[in-house]
């Protein structure tokens, strides 16, 4: 039997198990060729790729170098304050003198001499001879005959000069403290004027007959007190 012989006589027996192991090894070697193709991708992805180094000077991830380099943070508008110089800096404003402390006001005189017709009533109702009723009298009436000359209990102010529609001529003098003093049922020619200074003494005018809400009785001062807008009892007041 020559080789030939030898070799068909192979494949009839041996055959089924040479195409086998053909099959096997071609298998095997397209899965290995396979897996080094995956390998070789893998690297090529993995390695960075070139930039310039332009881009990599302006930031750090390559891939948004291009999109940093264009969209630049905005920042907000801030107002600019210039510091002030230690020697532009106003100084502090010296401390204010506390003012001094007034006196107490307490009358030097009464406002006119003779006795009290009226007196002051305000937490009881009086009897009003002109108008025939009760009511409160915030004041207190000093008889005295018509010219009598009216001063001013303490020193002060001329605060105003006025024609009151029940009282009359009506002059009010500001003492400080908060205290008024009015004198009213004036003549009416009166020597003083709202600004004028007057002194505790000061003749401010001369007992008239002008107060139509007292006209029935005889001629008299009407002089009240208030302390911030509040009536007070005049006697109290010039008894010191």
């Amino acid at each position: 039997m020559n080789w030939k012989q030898g070799i068909q006589k192979l494949l009839r027996e041996r055959g089924y198990y040479l195409a086998f192991a053909l099959c096997l090894a071609a298998v095997v070697a397209s899965g290995w060729l396979f897996v080094r193709s995956l390998r070789d991708e893998e690297e090529a992805l993995a390695a960075p790729e070139a930039v310039p180094a332009a881009v990599l000077s302006t930031a750090k991830d390559p891939r948004t170098a291009g999109r940093d380099a264009v969209e630049a943070p905005v920042k907000p508008n801030r107002p600019v304050t210039t510091p002030i110089p230690e020697t532009e800096a106003a100084a502090p404003e010296p401390a204010e003198a506390s003012a001094p402390a007034q006196k107490p006001v307490t009358a030097a005189c009464r406002p006119v001499e003779g006795s009290v017709v009226q007196p002051y009533s305000m937490d009881k109702l009086a009897y009003n001879s002109t108008t025939r009723d009760w009511r409160t009298h915030a004041g207190m009436d000093i008889a005295a005959p018509e010219g009598s000359q009216v001063r001013a209990v303490a020193d002060g102010m001329v605060l105003a000069v006025f024609q009151d529609d029940l009282l009359g001529q009506t002059v009010t003098v500001e003492h400080g403290g908060g205290y008024v003093t009015h004198y009213a049922n004036l003549a009416e020619e009166l020597p003083v004027k709202a600004g004028d200074q007057v002194s505790a003494g000061q003749i401010l005018g001369t007992v008239g007959k002008t107060a139509l809400g007292e006209i029935g009785s005889e001629p008299h001062l009407h002089f009240a007190v208030y302390k911030n807008n509040v009536p007070q009892d005049p006697e109290a007041f010039l008894a010191g």
